[in-house]
C-alpha cells in the first residue's frame, strides 16, 4: 500500500475537476487521499508537509497546475522546491491547458520533482476551455475536458495503482515529457508571468458599481486580493481574471478582445496533437 496526496491550484476549475476524478478513482482502490489547494490552504500545508516527511510507507504525490504563459504556476513550482526529500517517494505531475499550448509545464514540474528525489510514475496533460475566453460564444478549447479526456485520467490512476504495487515501481523520466519541438521550447522558455503582466489588459474597478460584496476575494485562487474598501491586488496575482469574471455587479472591467485573438492565433500555430495525453512508464 501507499499513501496518496494531491496538491493543486485551479483558477478556472478544470484542475480541480481532474483532482476530483483522481481522488475518486483512488478511493475505489481503498486509498484515503489527502488533498490540499495550493494558494488557498496554506494554513494546513505545513502539517501535511510534516506528514509527508514522517510517513514510513510509500507515498505518491499528484501535483496539478494550469498552464500559464507556457509554464506551471510559480506557486506550484515553489511548492515542489519545498518538498522534503525522503525514500520511497513517487510523484505524478498533471497540467491542464486551454487550447493555446500546454507549454513546458509537465517537463519543468517533472524535472523539479526528480531534483527533490521524487520518482515519476506518470504524468498527464488535459485540455480544457481557455480561462480567458469565457466571454466568447465559442471559447478556445470548447467541449474539454470531454469523456475521452476523463477516460485518460481514470486510466492514469489505474496504471499508477498497479505500478505502485510492484516491489520496484517503473519510473518515468522527465525527458519523456519534453514533447515540444526544440525551436518552440526555446521561445517558450523566454515567457513568464511578468511578461504577461505587460501584455494583458489593465483591470479597472468602477467604484460606483462596486458594493464591496467580497465575491472577488472569495473567487481569487491565490488570496491575492483584498478590499480596502475596493479591490486591491497584491504581487501574488496570477492574472486569472476570476475577479472580473465572477463580479456580480460587473464592477471590474478589462478589454480581453486582443487576448482572444492572440489565444486563437497560438492555438492555430501550435495545433497540439494529441490535445490530452497520459505518460506512463513503458507506454510513452
Amino acid at each position: 500500500m501507499y499513501k496518496s496526496f494531491i496538491f493543486y491550484c485551479s483558477p478556472a476549475g478544470t484542475t480541480r475537476h481532474v483532482t476530483n476524478m483522481i481522488e475518486k478513482k483512488l478511493a475505489g482502490y481503498g486509498h484515503q487521499t489527502t488533498v490540499c489547494v495550493l494558494g488557498k490552504e496554506e494554513n494546513i500545508l505545513s502539517g501535511i508537509m510534516q506528514e509527508i516527511e514522517a510517513t514510513q510507507e510509500r507515498i505518491c504525490l499528484f501535483i496539478g497546475s494550469p498552464v500559464y504563459s507556457s509554464h506551471a504556476l510559480p506557486l506550484v513550482m515553489d511548492f515542489i522546491a519545498r518538498l522534503p526529500q525522503r525514500r520511497q517517494a513517487y510523484a505524478v505531475p498533471f497540467a491542464t491547458w486551454g487550447g493555446a499550448t500546454s507549454g513546458l509545464a509537465l517537463e519543468e514540474m517533472g524535472k523539479a520533482l526528480e531534483e527533490r528525489k521524487y520518482a515519476l510514475v506518470g504524468a498527464a496533460k488535459i485540455m480544457a476551455v481557455h480561462s480567458l475566453t469565457w466571454e466568447l460564444d465559442n471559447p478556445v478549447g470548447a467541449g474539454h475536458p470531454n469523456t475521452e479526456d476523463e477516460h485518460l485520467i481514470e486510466n492514469l490512476a489505474t496504471a499508477i495503482e498497479r505500478n505502485l504495487q510492484l516491489s520496484e515501481p517503473l519510473k518515468l523520466f522527465h525527458r519523456a515529457l519534453s514533447y515540444q519541438p526544440e525551436e518552440v521550447a526555446v521561445e517558450m522558455r523566454k515567457l513568464n508571468l511578468e511578461i504577461a503582466r505587460g501584455i494583458l489588459p489593465r483591470r479597472v474597478v468602477n467604484e460606483d458599481l462596486c458594493t464591496g460584496c467580497g465575491v472577488c476575494v472569495e473567487k481569487c485562487p491565490v488570496t491575492a486580493l483584498t478590499l480596502d474598501p475596493y479591490p486591491v491586488y497584491t504581487d501574488h496575482c496570477i492574472l486569472c481574471f476570476n475577479c472580473m469574471r465572477w463580479c456580480p455587479e460587473k464592477a471590474i472591467k478589462a478589454d480581453l478582445s486582443p487576448i482572444h485573438e492572440r489565444v486563437r492565433e497560438r492555438a492555430e500555430n501550435h495545433n497540439e496533437k494529441p490535445p490530452s495525453a497520459v505518460f506512463i512508464p513503458g507506454k510513452v
